[in-house]
């Protein structure tokens, strides 16, 4: 813990993405599904109806915890999960800030799959805690080594944080880890916090495990509007744990958000009730890029290592001896051709990019020729 109080360090990616994002025109650092629009989702079912619930809308507070329409849906992705085991929240990066202030302590131990999207470690370490990084290695194919795991855990471990699939590697967690997790979980008495914003992004059949909170008391699940889902605007997420943990971020709940918009609350119903056709879209279109971009590893092997990822809208390669820092590289196209990349340096791992394949087909393409382009001009010119 500070000596000063509480004190988080700098968000990497968010202000990466937040100083260069609106001014790009081929964003392949982009994390999400390719974003719908509000008459595209409205279309979903009677739109003449949906616009006239929206119309006659009271623009009043909603619940805290959501309405009773969204837990319900919510919960109907789990097994075993009622309504009122679920917390509605702006965003899974406000479910990941709440857990951490409801849970860690100073002194804690919190194992986080690395690297890692900032939110899941920073607010814990901020609290006090301990953090180990349980590091997923490109040598190793990205695949989670168990063993590794199970040395770091020790007497103060309160919570291991998995992220399924992994940001940013695009590695998954199988179900038979996932339970050897689990059964630690319940013998030593921690959390899994299981961070799912991308668990409906299969892109391998059966390969992820499933949902962490229909397999454990001691697990919670965050979700997401935003990345599989194409629907970053709504800022919606939640979390799935026990009640008790409910009502303990709740009170915190009342110190951030206090609550989501009925229009938003609204909006995120309607694609619930209609998943299974958004996720065969986003689905589809990111299978389409990820075809393009594995044939494009294909091109630039000579200075590009690869994993091909298993589910997700994500990959990390690394360049080969580039003689200049990613974070110089992505600098440079961007400034040339307003190509957005996400630099290594943002996770603490120089030398690698993340690229992000579930967005426009023409614009990731034409995105990938243009770093195709800067790519050899770098090398080129470090001879």
């Amino acid at each position: 813990m500070s000596p000063h109080g509480f004190e988080v360090k700098e968000f990497l990616v968010e202000r990466w993405m937040n100083t260069y994002e609106n001014d790009a025109l081929f964003n392949l650092a982009e994390t999400d599904a390719k974003p719908f629009t509000l008459e595209e989702l409205l279309s979903f079912g009677n739109k003449e109806g949906h616009w006239q619930d929206l119309l006659s809308m009271k623009l009043a507070y909603n619940p805290t915890l959501g309405s009773d329409r969204l837990r319900r849906l919510i919960a109907s992705q789990y097994e075993g999960v009622l309504p009122e085991e679920v917390l509605v929240t702006t965003g899974a990066i406000e479910a990941n800030f709440l857990l951490a202030s409801a849970l860690v302590k100073p002194g804690d131990t919190v194992i986080v799959q690395s690297p890692a999207y900032q939110a899941l470690y920073s607010v814990a370490e901020a609290r006090g805690a301990k953090i180990k990084h349980w590091r997923m290695k490109l040598e190793d194919n990205y695949v989670p080594d168990m063993d590794v795991l199970e040395g770091l855990i020790d007497e103060r471990t309160r919570a291991v944080v998995v992220n399924v699939p992994h940001n940013p590697t695009g590695a998954v967690l199988g179900q038979e880890k996932l339970q050897k997790l689990i059964a630690w979980a319940e013998e030593k008495d921690f959390w899994i916090i299981c961070d799912e914003v991308y668990h409906d992004i299969e892109l391998e059949k059966d390969v992820l495990a499933s949902k962490a909170r229909s397999l454990s008391p001691k697990a919670i699940s965050v979700g997401s509007f935003s990345k599989s889902f194409g629907l970053s605007g709504l800022r919606l997420g939640w979390f799935a744990a026990n009640p008790e943990l409910v009502e303990q971020c709740w009170s915190w709940k009342d110190y951030t958000s206090i609550s989501i918009s009925p229009l938003n609350d609204y909006l995120a119903c309607l694609a619930l009730e209609n998943r299974e056709e958004i996720m065969h879209k986003n689905i589809a279109l990111a299978q389409m890029n990820l075809e393009a971009l594995m044939q494009w590893f294909e091109e630039q092997k000579k200075h590009i290592e690869y994993v091909l990822p298993k589910a997700g809208l994500l990959t990390f390669p690394r360049f080969r001896d580039l003689p200049i820092s990613t974070e110089q590289f992505c600098l440079g196209l961007f400034e040339k051709e307003k190509v957005l990349l996400m630099p290594g340096e943002c996770f603490d791992h120089p030398g690698y990019l993340r690229i992000g394949y579930g967005n426009d087909h023409e614009v990731f393409t034409r995105g990938l020729d243009m770093v195709a382009k800067h790519v050899r001009q770098v090398y080129d010119k470090g001879r």
